[in-house]
Formats: C-alpha cells, sequence, structure tokens
C-alpha cells in the first residue's frame, strides 16, 4: 500500500462518523442544553400561571401521596461525606412517610 493511502486510512480511522472526539466536536464544557432549559422555563411559566406556591400547597393538600411522590424522587438519594482520616464516607438516606394519624402524640 502507497504512504498517500495509508495516510487517509489513518485519517478516516480517526474520525467518527458519530462526531467522535475531534477537536472542537459538540457543545463546549458547561454549556447549557438550549432544549433542556427551554423545557424547565416553559414549566416554570405553566407553573406560575396556574398559582404557583398558593396553587401548589392546595393540591399537595388534597394529593399527599402523589405529592410526596415527587419530593421523593427530588430528593438526592446519595451523598458523600468525608471521614475523620480523610476518606469518602457513602451516606444513604431513606425517607419513609407515614400518616399523621399513625403518629402517637403525649
Amino acid at each position: 500500500m502507497d504512504e498517500e493511502k495509508k495516510d487517509n486510512l489513518d485519517k478516516q480511522s480517526s474520525l467518527s462518523s458519530w462526531g467522535g472526539k475531534r477537536e472542537g466536536a459538540g457543545r463546549t464544557k458547561g454549556a447549557p442544553n438550549k432544549i433542556s432549559a427551554t423545557v424547565k422555563q416553559n414549566v416554570i411559566n405553566v407553573f406560575e400561571r396556574l398559582g404557583g406556591e398558593d396553587h401548589m400547597t392546595m393540591w399537595a393538600a388534597e394529593n399527599p401521596n402523589q405529592f410526596y411522590n415527587i419530593y421523593a424522587k427530588l430528593m438526592p438519594t446519595q451523598s458523600e461525606l468525608g471521614t475523620i482520616d480523610g476518606q469518602d464516607s457513602p451516606l444513604n438516606v431513606t425517607l419513609k412517610f407515614i400518616k399523621p394519624e399513625d403518629v402517637d402524640r403525649d
């Protein structure tokens, strides 16, 4: 195989048809995804038009199971904490929701 054909094959194999790791390919690090940002802003706008926190509070009072379901999904489930010797120690959080009538009141 002559040298020119070999160089062309090397160039072609280093460029992926899927974008690959080429200089300047893709979004720059830290650049927001425009579609995700637009969708989030749309949800916020609808939330405000429906009555915001006041309306959501009324809805949550009428639908506590659905509200806690949403709330639990938004909470972080795992966090890293450092130990005394500086090692990372995973922390798992478990939430248990109980009905007010199931609570012992003194």
